[in-house]
């Protein structure tokens, strides 16, 4: 199972492993099977207006618009792919630190390609926000969470943000190996943790409104 991890074993840098590095076919087969059918879903009903041109005005047989149905929905498996695919070659795997001992370059590594190193002169802040939903429920147990790293510059734009994989991932462990690996620099390194508590369905389907809870 993938977990975020600080990886020491090169002694001139520190890498923090956002993800496990797979090669694209391998990531690919990794997601695609559990986004098949949401895929075909899609691409069907976003050609919904055809099919109603095509009943409407055209009057077409049955034959025919389930056979646009069946284009439709493969031309969405296609996409799906595709975007899938450039996630695998763009997805930053590696936040990579150098030299280990007192560092002044930042490199994002995405699988086999890493990008130009970037002076951490440049770099303002690294922020973890942690975001957690819990039940409604009097056991408050956590029904859904985000974590995503982010990194600002200090021209004030920000590296796309990060995301990192929730259900296996401490953040206030990484943060605190963040907070060691950085502090021979200037860089400011922080944890936000954001908890709310989910909405009963019955207040959902009455008011259309969100309860929320404190954040730390």
């Amino acid at each position: 199972m993938d977990s975020v991890r600080i990886d020491g074993s090169d002694p001139d840098v520190v890498d923090v492993v956002l993800r496990e590095e797979v090669g694209p076919l391998a990531f690919l087969a990794g997601r695609w099977p559990g986004e098949v059918i949401g895929s075909l879903a899609a691409g069907a009903l976003y050609g919904t207006p055809v099919y109603a041109v095509m009943a409407m005005f055209f009057e077409q047989s049955p034959g025919r618009i389930w056979a646009a149905v069946g284009i439709a929905a493969a031309v969405g498996l296609v996409v799906n792919t595709f975007v899938i695919l450039y996630w695998a070659f763009r997805s930053v795997t590696r936040l990579r630190f150098s030299p280990a001992a007192a560092p002044d370059t930042m490199t994002l590594v995405r699988g086999p390609r890493t990008d130009r190193p970037r002076s951490l002169t440049g770099v303002q802040q690294i922020w973890i926000d942690h975001s957690i939903v819990e039940s409604y429920k009097g056991d408050r147990k956590p029904v859904s969470a985000k974590i995503t790293l982010y990194v600002l510059l200090k021209n004030g734009r920000p590296i796309r943000p990060i995301p990192i994989l929730p259900w296996t991932t401490d953040s206030t462990p990484l943060h605190q190996q963040l907070e060691q690996a950085l502090a021979p620099t200037t860089v400011q390194v922080d944890l936000v943790v954001e908890r709310r508590v989910e909405s009963p369905p019955w207040m959902a389907l009455g008011h259309g409104g969100s309860t929320g809870g404190g954040g730390g």
